[in-house]
């Protein structure tokens, strides 16, 4: 008798649970790289620069240049990104660090969402402008999935966490 059999486990219900457990880590570990990778490319003056606009629009970060230089800035906000995939990554050993990866990187994409009405130019003005996206729009926009990925994370987080 196999392990599944004596557990009451179906071939079908087995497979379901495989499959399921696949996709859950790729989502999981998918997300981490996405993260680190631009908490990382915030080290960069190049990114420090591309973010400048966004961040200097917006009424909850327009302040952050007045107390320090677009760098400085940048590699802030990369060590947290950089943080907030580490605790997403240590799920499997520690849950409720990654629940807390998870609000954090949930609040992330909430922000950057938050973006899409401050930034100007959100609209491809030669193309009639919103809801014809610029390459800036077409950018933010990805964060919706993003942010409903951070969300399922997170509710994972809180369900291994709790026991």
């Amino acid at each position: 008798m196999s392990h599944d059999e004596a557990a009451g486990v179906t071939a079908a219900e087995s497979r379901h649970y495989r499959t399921t457990g696949v996709a859950a880590l790729v989502a999981r570990y998918g997300l981490v790289i996405v993260i680190a990778w631009f908490g990382a490319m915030k080290f960069t003056h190049y990114e420090a620069q591309g973010i400048s606009p966004l961040a200097a629009n917006s009424p909850f970060l327009s302040w952050v240049y007045h107390v320090m230089s677009v760098d400085a800035f940048g590699r802030l906000l990369g060590i947290a990104e950089l943080t907030t995939a580490a605790l997403l990554a240590l799920k499997p050993w520690f849950p409720k660090a990654s629940v807390l990866g998870g609000i954090l990187a949930t609040i992330f994409f909430v922000g950057t969402l938050s973006f899409m009405v401050t930034t100007p130019g959100i609209g491809e003005a030669s193309a009639g402008g919103f809801p014809v996206l610029s390459a800036t729009g077409e950018f933010l926009m990805k964060d919706i999935a993003l942010l409903g990925l951070a969300l399922w994370l997170l509710a994972d987080a809180i369900d291994t966490a709790r026991g």
